[in-house]
């Protein structure tokens, strides 16, 4: 099999030493998120039950449940990235040759780079305003602000990483 064709998939293409150990903090992440999809559902069932079967709603599940979205979303970002999983346009890149899929794809992670790390500054410069300040959500939860915005925080470590080690596979293993 030739490297660019469309039959390739992440378990196909050959990877880096470095982007398989990232692998395992992207999988870290996405299992973690995963783990918060299953507590969105029981907030929700909870929230659900307690509204309509006993009458007492509780006011604390869309806030709570705001912030465990954005945490996996943060959180499994990588792991989307490293399974190609992500959303792209093809319109360019449909009949370009190899090279210039190739090309396209490191400047995409260069993308991801430049983003990530500017959503990462402001986490950075946000989660130590919250800290140093102690600001508490507006909601029924009351909880420090910092908690909940530092998932973001590490999640865009993680998509870092996660597109610096396509780099290195990029630049080192899938040279077309």
């Amino acid at each position: 099999m030739k490297i660019g064709d469309d039959t390739d998939t992440p378990e196909t293409l050959p990877t880096s030493g470095v982007e398989r150990w990232v692998r395992w903090l992207t999988l870290a992440g996405a299992g973690v998120a995963a783990l918060l999809v299953l507590i969105v559902f029981g907030v929700v069932s909870y929230s659900v039950f307690m509204r309509y079967v006993l009458g007492t709603p509780i006011t604390f599940s869309d806030e709570l449940n705001g912030f465990i979205v954005v945490a996996m979303v943060a959180l499994g970002a990588g792991e989307v990235l490293l399974r190609n999983e992500h959303f792209g346009v093809d319109l360019l890149t449909e009949r370009a040759g190899p090279r210039a899929k190739w090309l396209v794809e490191i400047w995409g992670m260069v993308g991801v780079v430049l983003v990530a790390g500017a959503i990462l500054y402001s986490a950075v410069l946000m989660v130590r305003f919250s800290y140093d300040f102690e600001v508490y959500s507006y909601g029924y939860l009351g909880v420090q602000m910092w908690i909940p915005q530092g998932f973001l925080l590490i999640g865009m470590v993680i998509l870092i990483l996660a597109a610096l080690a396509r780099m290195v596979t990029l630049l080192s293993v899938r040279r077309p």
